[in-house]
Protein backbone atom coordinates (compact mmCIF):
# COMPACT_ATOMS: atom_id res chain seq x y z
CA UNK A 1 0.00 0.00 0.00
CA UNK A 2 2.84 2.33 0.88
CA UNK A 3 4.39 1.56 -2.45
CA UNK A 4 1.15 2.44 -4.25
CA UNK A 5 0.91 5.76 -2.37
CA UNK A 6 4.52 6.55 -3.24
CA UNK A 7 3.88 5.72 -6.90
CA UNK A 8 0.78 7.95 -6.98
CA UNK A 9 2.64 10.87 -5.37
CA UNK A 10 5.48 10.45 -7.86
CA UNK A 11 3.03 10.49 -10.76
CA UNK A 12 1.38 13.69 -9.49
CA UNK A 13 4.79 15.29 -9.05
CA UNK A 14 5.87 14.44 -12.59
CA UNK A 15 2.59 15.68 -14.08
CA UNK A 16 2.97 18.94 -12.14
CA UNK A 17 6.53 19.34 -13.45
CA UNK A 18 5.31 18.72 -17.00
CA UNK A 19 2.61 21.40 -16.64
CA UNK A 20 5.18 23.86 -15.27
CA UNK A 21 7.54 23.06 -18.17
CA UNK A 22 4.81 23.57 -20.79
CA UNK A 23 3.77 26.84 -19.15
CA UNK A 24 7.37 28.03 -19.14
CA UNK A 25 7.75 27.24 -22.84
CA UNK A 26 4.53 29.08 -23.65
CA UNK A 27 5.57 32.12 -21.64
CA UNK A 28 9.00 32.15 -23.26
CA UNK A 29 7.42 31.86 -26.68
CA UNK A 30 5.05 34.77 -26.14
CA UNK A 31 7.86 36.80 -24.64
CA UNK A 32 9.99 36.14 -27.71
CA UNK A 33 7.32 37.81 -29.85
CA UNK A 34 7.58 40.93 -27.74
CA UNK A 35 11.34 41.34 -28.18
CA UNK A 36 11.46 40.95 -31.96
CA UNK A 37 13.05 44.08 -33.49
CA UNK A 38 10.50 46.85 -33.94
CA UNK A 39 9.04 46.72 -37.41
CA UNK A 40 5.49 46.82 -38.68
CA UNK A 41 6.14 44.22 -41.36
CA UNK A 42 7.07 41.25 -39.26
CA UNK A 43 5.73 38.61 -41.53
CA UNK A 44 5.14 38.25 -45.25
CA UNK A 45 4.03 35.43 -47.49
CA UNK A 46 2.37 34.96 -50.84
CA UNK A 47 -1.16 33.59 -50.72
CA UNK A 48 -2.78 31.33 -53.31
CA UNK A 49 -3.80 34.25 -55.49
CA UNK A 50 -0.26 35.73 -55.25
CA UNK A 51 -1.43 38.72 -53.25
CA UNK A 52 0.89 39.78 -50.43
CA UNK A 53 -0.23 39.82 -46.81
CA UNK A 54 1.58 41.83 -44.14
CA UNK A 55 1.10 41.05 -40.46
CA UNK A 56 1.73 43.69 -37.81
CA UNK A 57 2.85 42.69 -34.32
CA UNK A 58 -0.71 42.84 -33.00
CA UNK A 59 -2.23 41.08 -36.01
CA UNK A 60 0.39 38.38 -35.69
CA UNK A 61 -0.82 37.43 -32.23
CA UNK A 62 -4.44 37.66 -33.35
CA UNK A 63 -3.89 35.43 -36.40
CA UNK A 64 -1.44 32.95 -34.99
CA UNK A 65 -3.18 32.62 -31.65
CA UNK A 66 -1.87 31.84 -28.21
CA UNK A 67 -0.92 28.22 -28.95
CA UNK A 68 1.00 28.80 -32.20
CA UNK A 69 4.27 29.95 -30.58
CA UNK A 70 4.31 26.69 -28.64
CA UNK A 71 3.51 24.67 -31.77
CA UNK A 72 6.17 26.47 -33.80
CA UNK A 73 8.74 25.86 -31.10
CA UNK A 74 8.04 22.16 -31.00
CA UNK A 75 8.04 22.01 -34.79
CA UNK A 76 11.33 23.91 -34.97
CA UNK A 77 12.87 21.51 -32.49
CA UNK A 78 12.08 18.65 -34.89
CA UNK A 79 13.40 20.49 -37.97
CA UNK A 80 16.77 19.69 -39.53
CA UNK A 81 19.44 21.13 -37.28
CA UNK A 82 22.22 23.07 -39.01
CA UNK A 83 24.67 20.56 -40.41
CA UNK A 84 28.12 20.30 -38.86
CA UNK A 85 31.49 19.54 -40.33
CA UNK A 86 31.63 16.38 -38.21
CA UNK A 87 28.36 15.21 -39.76
CA UNK A 88 29.58 15.74 -43.33
CA UNK A 89 32.71 13.68 -42.54
CA UNK A 90 31.03 10.99 -40.45
CA UNK A 91 31.39 7.27 -41.16
CA UNK A 92 27.89 7.12 -42.67
CA UNK A 93 28.62 10.10 -44.95
CA UNK A 94 31.86 8.45 -46.16
CA UNK A 95 30.04 5.17 -46.80
CA UNK A 96 27.41 7.01 -48.81
CA UNK A 97 30.07 8.66 -50.96
CA UNK A 98 31.74 5.32 -51.55
CA UNK A 99 28.43 3.79 -52.69
CA UNK A 100 27.75 6.49 -55.29
CA UNK A 101 28.57 5.93 -58.95
CA UNK A 102 31.95 7.41 -59.80
CA UNK A 103 31.83 10.42 -62.12
CA UNK A 104 32.98 9.54 -65.61
CA UNK A 105 34.83 11.59 -68.18
CA UNK A 106 31.96 12.03 -70.59
CA UNK A 107 32.33 14.52 -73.41
CA UNK A 108 29.67 17.18 -72.86
CA UNK A 109 29.15 20.69 -74.24
CA UNK A 110 29.72 23.85 -72.23
CA UNK A 111 26.56 25.35 -70.80
CA UNK A 112 25.44 28.86 -71.65
CA UNK A 113 26.29 30.87 -68.53
CA UNK A 114 22.90 32.63 -68.33
CA UNK A 115 21.11 29.28 -68.44
CA UNK A 116 23.36 27.67 -65.83
CA UNK A 117 22.81 30.63 -63.52
CA UNK A 118 19.05 30.40 -64.13
CA UNK A 119 18.96 26.74 -63.04
CA UNK A 120 20.95 27.38 -59.87
CA UNK A 121 19.21 30.61 -58.97
CA UNK A 122 15.67 29.37 -59.62
CA UNK A 123 16.34 26.36 -57.37
CA UNK A 124 17.55 28.68 -54.59
CA UNK A 125 14.70 31.15 -55.06
CA UNK A 126 12.11 28.36 -55.04
CA UNK A 127 13.39 27.16 -51.66
CA UNK A 128 13.25 30.71 -50.35
CA UNK A 129 9.69 31.13 -51.65
CA UNK A 130 8.25 28.03 -50.00
CA UNK A 131 9.53 29.15 -46.57
CA UNK A 132 10.66 25.89 -44.99
CA UNK A 133 14.11 26.84 -43.73
CA UNK A 134 15.96 30.01 -42.80
CA UNK A 135 18.05 30.86 -45.85
CA UNK A 136 21.06 31.75 -43.69
CA UNK A 137 20.97 28.15 -42.40
CA UNK A 138 20.66 26.84 -45.97
CA UNK A 139 23.72 28.84 -47.01
CA UNK A 140 25.77 27.38 -44.15
CA UNK A 141 24.56 23.83 -44.86
CA UNK A 142 25.23 24.21 -48.59
CA UNK A 143 28.76 25.44 -47.92
CA UNK A 144 29.64 22.54 -45.61
CA UNK A 145 28.10 19.92 -47.92
CA UNK A 146 29.88 21.12 -51.05
CA UNK A 147 33.13 21.50 -49.05
CA UNK A 148 32.91 17.86 -47.95
CA UNK A 149 31.87 16.53 -51.37
CA UNK A 150 34.23 18.47 -53.62
CA UNK A 151 37.59 16.77 -53.00
CA UNK A 152 36.30 13.17 -53.46
CA UNK A 153 34.54 14.27 -56.68
CA UNK A 154 37.65 15.96 -58.11
CA UNK A 155 39.92 13.09 -57.09
CA UNK A 156 37.64 10.60 -58.85
CA UNK A 157 37.93 12.54 -62.12
CA UNK A 158 41.61 13.37 -61.91
CA UNK A 159 43.56 16.64 -61.94
CA UNK A 160 42.70 19.42 -64.34
CA UNK A 161 39.26 18.12 -65.29
CA UNK A 162 36.97 20.26 -63.09
CA UNK A 163 37.07 24.02 -63.59
CA UNK A 164 36.16 25.15 -60.09
CA UNK A 165 33.64 27.99 -59.96
CA UNK A 166 32.92 27.87 -63.71
CA UNK A 167 29.20 27.13 -64.15
CA UNK A 168 29.66 26.65 -67.88
CA UNK A 169 31.91 23.64 -67.19
CA UNK A 170 29.61 20.58 -67.22
CA UNK A 171 31.81 18.78 -64.68
CA UNK A 172 31.60 21.63 -62.20
CA UNK A 173 27.90 22.27 -62.84
CA UNK A 174 27.21 18.55 -62.32
CA UNK A 175 28.90 18.75 -58.92
CA UNK A 176 27.50 22.06 -57.67
CA UNK A 177 23.94 21.19 -58.72
CA UNK A 178 24.25 17.88 -56.86
CA UNK A 179 25.44 19.63 -53.70
CA UNK A 180 22.64 22.19 -53.96
CA UNK A 181 19.90 19.59 -54.32
CA UNK A 182 21.37 17.35 -51.64
CA UNK A 183 21.12 20.35 -49.30
CA UNK A 184 17.60 21.24 -50.44
CA UNK A 185 16.42 17.68 -49.83
CA UNK A 186 17.84 17.79 -46.33
CA UNK A 187 15.93 20.98 -45.57
CA UNK A 188 12.53 19.91 -46.94
CA UNK A 189 12.37 16.34 -45.63
CA UNK A 190 13.33 16.59 -41.94
CA UNK A 191 10.12 18.03 -40.49
CA UNK A 192 10.71 21.57 -41.80
CA UNK A 193 9.21 24.31 -39.61
CA UNK A 194 6.39 26.55 -40.80
CA UNK A 195 7.44 29.39 -38.47
CA UNK A 196 11.09 30.29 -37.92
CA UNK A 197 13.56 33.12 -37.43
CA UNK A 198 15.69 34.12 -40.41
CA UNK A 199 18.60 36.53 -40.57
CA UNK A 200 17.92 39.04 -43.32
CA UNK A 201 20.27 41.78 -44.57
CA UNK A 202 19.62 45.34 -43.42
CA UNK A 203 19.57 47.83 -46.27
CA UNK A 204 22.24 50.31 -45.18
CA UNK A 205 24.94 52.22 -47.02
CA UNK A 206 28.41 50.95 -46.26
CA UNK A 207 27.42 48.41 -43.57
CA UNK A 208 28.64 48.81 -40.00
CA UNK A 209 31.74 50.72 -38.83
CA UNK A 210 33.89 47.94 -40.33
CA UNK A 211 32.02 47.99 -43.64
CA UNK A 212 30.39 44.62 -43.00
CA UNK A 213 26.83 43.73 -43.99
CA UNK A 214 24.42 43.95 -41.07
CA UNK A 215 21.56 41.51 -40.45
CA UNK A 216 18.39 41.46 -38.41
CA UNK A 217 16.34 38.56 -37.08
CA UNK A 218 12.99 38.37 -38.86
CA UNK A 219 10.06 36.09 -38.15
CA UNK A 220 8.94 34.10 -41.21
CA UNK A 221 5.68 32.18 -41.50
CA UNK A 222 4.99 29.83 -44.36
CA UNK A 223 1.77 30.05 -46.35
CA UNK A 224 -0.40 27.48 -44.52
CA UNK A 225 -1.63 26.12 -47.86
CA UNK A 226 1.88 24.71 -48.49
CA UNK A 227 2.01 21.81 -46.07
CA UNK A 228 5.17 19.75 -45.61
CA UNK A 229 4.00 17.01 -47.97
CA UNK A 230 3.62 19.60 -50.77
CA UNK A 231 7.06 21.22 -50.43
CA UNK A 232 8.84 19.08 -53.04
CA UNK A 233 6.12 19.41 -55.69
CA UNK A 234 5.78 23.15 -55.07
CA UNK A 235 9.53 23.63 -55.38
CA UNK A 236 9.59 21.68 -58.65
CA UNK A 237 6.69 23.72 -60.02
CA UNK A 238 8.37 27.04 -59.22
CA UNK A 239 11.64 25.97 -60.86
CA UNK A 240 9.79 24.71 -63.95
CA UNK A 241 7.84 27.97 -64.22
CA UNK A 242 11.07 29.98 -63.97
CA UNK A 243 12.59 28.06 -66.88
CA UNK A 244 9.51 28.43 -69.12
CA UNK A 245 9.19 32.13 -68.24
CA UNK A 246 12.81 32.69 -69.18
CA UNK A 247 12.50 30.82 -72.49
CA UNK A 248 9.42 32.83 -73.40
CA UNK A 249 11.19 36.06 -72.47
CA UNK A 250 14.38 35.32 -74.44
CA UNK A 251 13.01 33.39 -77.43
CA UNK A 252 9.39 34.58 -77.56
CA UNK A 253 9.74 36.57 -80.79
CA UNK A 254 12.26 34.37 -82.55
CA UNK A 255 11.99 31.41 -84.95
CA UNK A 256 13.04 29.01 -82.17
CA UNK A 257 10.38 30.09 -79.66
CA UNK A 258 8.05 27.63 -78.02
CA UNK A 259 5.19 27.21 -80.52
CA UNK A 260 2.02 29.21 -80.09
CA UNK A 261 -1.01 27.22 -78.96
CA UNK A 262 -4.11 26.92 -81.11
CA UNK A 263 -7.08 26.33 -78.79
CA UNK A 264 -9.35 25.56 -81.74
CA UNK A 265 -7.52 22.29 -82.45
CA UNK A 266 -8.94 19.27 -80.63
CA UNK A 267 -8.35 15.51 -80.36
CA UNK A 268 -5.21 13.82 -81.67
CA UNK A 269 -4.14 16.98 -83.47
CA UNK A 270 -4.15 18.77 -80.13
CA UNK A 271 -1.82 16.12 -78.69
CA UNK A 272 0.42 16.61 -81.72
CA UNK A 273 0.61 20.28 -80.78
CA UNK A 274 1.84 19.26 -77.36
CA UNK A 275 4.42 16.97 -78.95
CA UNK A 276 5.71 19.90 -81.02
CA UNK A 277 5.92 22.10 -77.92
CA UNK A 278 7.84 19.47 -75.92
CA UNK A 279 10.17 18.85 -78.88
CA UNK A 280 11.01 22.54 -79.07
CA UNK A 281 11.54 22.64 -75.30
CA UNK A 282 14.15 19.88 -75.61
CA UNK A 283 15.84 21.77 -78.47
CA UNK A 284 16.12 24.88 -76.28
CA UNK A 285 17.86 22.84 -73.57
CA UNK A 286 20.30 21.58 -76.23
CA UNK A 287 20.82 25.09 -77.64
CA UNK A 288 21.76 26.24 -74.13
CA UNK A 289 24.41 23.53 -73.85
CA UNK A 290 22.62 21.35 -71.31
CA UNK A 291 23.11 18.21 -73.46
CA UNK A 292 24.61 17.13 -76.78
CA UNK A 293 21.28 16.20 -78.32
CA UNK A 294 17.71 15.36 -77.46
CA UNK A 295 14.43 14.04 -78.78
CA UNK A 296 10.79 13.41 -77.88
CA UNK A 297 8.73 10.37 -78.77
CA UNK A 298 5.07 9.47 -78.30
CA UNK A 299 3.02 6.35 -78.79
CA UNK A 300 0.48 7.31 -81.47
CA UNK A 301 -2.33 5.71 -79.46
CA UNK A 302 -1.58 7.36 -76.12
CA UNK A 303 -0.71 10.59 -74.35
CA UNK A 304 2.56 9.22 -72.96
CA UNK A 305 5.76 11.05 -73.91
CA UNK A 306 9.43 10.21 -73.49
CA UNK A 307 11.89 13.13 -73.49
CA UNK A 308 15.49 12.05 -74.09
CA UNK A 309 18.69 14.00 -73.43
CA UNK A 310 22.08 12.67 -74.52
CA UNK A 311 24.92 13.38 -72.07
CA UNK A 312 23.11 15.95 -69.91
CA UNK A 313 24.98 18.33 -67.62
CA UNK A 314 23.51 16.58 -64.56
CA UNK A 315 24.54 13.06 -65.54
CA UNK A 316 26.44 12.18 -62.34
CA UNK A 317 24.25 14.30 -60.05
CA UNK A 318 21.09 12.61 -61.26
CA UNK A 319 22.57 9.18 -60.51
CA UNK A 320 23.71 10.23 -57.04
CA UNK A 321 20.40 11.80 -56.03
CA UNK A 322 18.52 8.77 -57.35
CA UNK A 323 20.73 6.38 -55.39
CA UNK A 324 20.00 8.32 -52.20
CA UNK A 325 16.28 8.19 -53.02
CA UNK A 326 16.03 11.96 -52.79
CA UNK A 327 12.47 13.23 -52.94
CA UNK A 328 13.53 16.19 -55.07
CA UNK A 329 15.99 15.81 -57.94
CA UNK A 330 17.65 18.25 -60.33
CA UNK A 331 15.60 16.97 -63.29
CA UNK A 332 15.28 20.41 -64.86
CA UNK A 333 13.87 19.22 -68.19
CA UNK A 334 11.11 17.26 -66.47
CA UNK A 335 10.24 20.23 -64.28
CA UNK A 336 10.00 22.52 -67.31
CA UNK A 337 8.02 19.94 -69.31
CA UNK A 338 5.44 19.55 -66.53
CA UNK A 339 4.98 23.31 -66.39
CA UNK A 340 4.64 23.54 -70.18
CA UNK A 341 2.01 20.78 -70.14
CA UNK A 342 -0.01 22.68 -67.53
CA UNK A 343 0.17 25.88 -69.55
CA UNK A 344 -1.17 24.00 -72.57
CA UNK A 345 -4.35 23.06 -70.66
CA UNK A 346 -3.26 19.51 -69.86
CA UNK A 347 -2.60 17.93 -66.50
CA UNK A 348 0.31 15.68 -65.57
CA UNK A 349 -0.98 12.22 -64.67
CA UNK A 350 2.37 10.55 -64.04
CA UNK A 351 5.98 11.67 -64.39
CA UNK A 352 9.37 10.08 -63.77
CA UNK A 353 13.00 10.41 -64.73
CA UNK A 354 15.61 7.70 -65.25
CA UNK A 355 19.24 7.63 -66.32
CA UNK A 356 20.26 4.90 -68.74
CA UNK A 357 23.95 4.99 -69.58
CA UNK A 358 24.70 8.53 -70.69
CA UNK A 359 21.03 9.31 -71.44
CA UNK A 360 18.38 10.96 -69.28
CA UNK A 361 14.84 9.73 -70.00
CA UNK A 362 11.93 11.80 -68.70
CA UNK A 363 8.53 10.13 -68.99
CA UNK A 364 5.24 12.01 -68.92
CA UNK A 365 1.67 10.83 -69.13
CA UNK A 366 -0.82 13.65 -69.54
CA UNK A 367 -4.56 14.03 -69.44
CA UNK A 368 -7.05 16.66 -70.49
CA UNK A 369 -8.08 19.34 -67.99
CA UNK A 370 -11.50 19.04 -66.45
Amino acid sequence: MAANMLKEQWGKRMRRKKRVLILAILCASVHSLAIIPHTEELLTYSSVDDSTIHFTRRKLIQNVGFMTPFLSLTQSSRAAAPITQAETHSASARLLRAARPKPIRALRPKLQLDFAVLLMRSSYNALDEIDCVAMDQFQRDFFLIRQAEYEPYVNALGPGIVQQGDLTDPYYFDFISFAQYQTINREITKDPPSVFIEKQPIQTQGGDENGLQQFSDELVKRNPVITNDLLASKHAQIVGASIIDRFEEVYGNTPISLPQWNNAIKGDADVDQLLDALTQLVKLFVINGFAWDGSVSRDSSSTAFVLKLQAPATLWAGQGLALERCQLRNDFLLKAACELVRRRNYRVVTSSVKLEGANELSRLTVGFMG
